[in-house]
């Protein structure tokens, strides 16, 4: 499949198209990661905190054991929050490194902007059973993720789930710029001012759960799957309606990793670079917006 790309402002290219792998389960992760890379998927993003580095090493190393370029994929994982500590960030990075089986990391992203509590708990608590926050701040931990790139484990650094105000503050002050924000986004939450911001800031925009939420209880608040007007406008193009919502966002620039272990939806999610949404149509997508967010997570 011909995969568009966006261009890093640190000269390297990301597939706008991606395999996201959170709340993939065990088991399922290395038969899909698999499926994708044979469906032609170029890019693949994890977290420690999906427990899953490991199932996706597996899948990589069989892959380039057949023929499939390290060069050529792109490799996305995320420091979480209870690695804030800037003696913790390195460590953190090498402990992904050796689960996915690589010597590098094509990008390294801040999960949160916030610390919780150090150490092996990722869910540590407080003594009134509160999430038990750490003291480092973003910028710290950013500093030592610079250092990253200096020692070449990661080939760029990012954020995720930063909004505008924390991102201007690592711009001021950070000495390598981020390469990328990842967010929620998708038709019932179009982010287009954190959008305009980032482009504004050559900081390329990546959106999980860009298709909201289907299969989720209470997902018609957050799903466009089941909206009348991107049915229409599917018909419109013989598309679904979760290739007119990733359609939507490839076309404003926007990267997409969208979960699936279904070979058949991966399939769908792929066959996205074959049309193009009119102006009308973008702008239609837009209006839908409601501001519906589906993980709510205490800044």
């Amino acid at each position: 499949m011909a995969m568009l790309r966006a261009q890093l402002r640190t000269g390297a290219s990301m597939p706008l198209l991606g395999l996201g792998t959170w709340a993939t389960l065990e088991g399922e992760c290395c038969k899909a990661v698999k499926t994708a890379l044979d469906l032609g998927y170029r890019h693949i993003d994890t977290a420690e905190i999906y427990l899953n580095e490991r199932e996706i090493g597996q899948a990589l190393q069989e892959k380039m054991g057949e023929g499939v370029k390290r060069e050529d994929i792109f490799i996305v994982t995320k420091l979480f929050e209870t690695r804030h500590h800037p003696d913790d960030v390195l460590p953190a990075c090498q402990n992904s490194l050796q689960k996915l089986g690589l010597d590098y990391l094509d990008l390294y992203l801040m999960h949160w902007p916030y610390a919780s509590k150090r150490g092996d708990n990722l869910h540590p608590v407080d003594e009134n059973g509160q999430r038990a926050y750490g003291d480092t701040h973003y910028l710290d931990t950013w500093k030592a993720m610079e250092k990253l790139v200096d020692a070449g484990l990661v080939k760029a650094i990012g954020l995720s789930n930063f909004n505008i105000s924390q991102m201007e503050e690592i711009l001021t002050n950070g000495r390598i710029k981020p390469a990328v924000n990842q967010v929620e986004s998708h038709p019932y939450l179009t982010c287009n001012r954190l959008l305009k911001y980032c482009t504004e800031k050559r900081i390329v925009m990546t959106a999980y759960c860009p298709l909201g939420a289907p299969g989720v209880h209470g997902s018609d608040y957050t799903s466009a799957l089941n909206d009348p007007i991107i049915k229409t406008i599917g018909e419109k193009y013989g598309k679904s309606a979760a290739q007119v919502s990733l359609r939507w966002q490839v076309q404003r620039g926007v990267v997409v990793i969208p979960k699936s272990s279904n070979p058949s939806r991966l399939k769908e999610n792929s066959q996205i670079f074959d049309f193009e949404l009119s102006e009308e149509d973008m702008t239609a997508v837009n209006n839908l917006n409601r501001d519906a967010r589906i993980l709510k997570k205490e800044e």
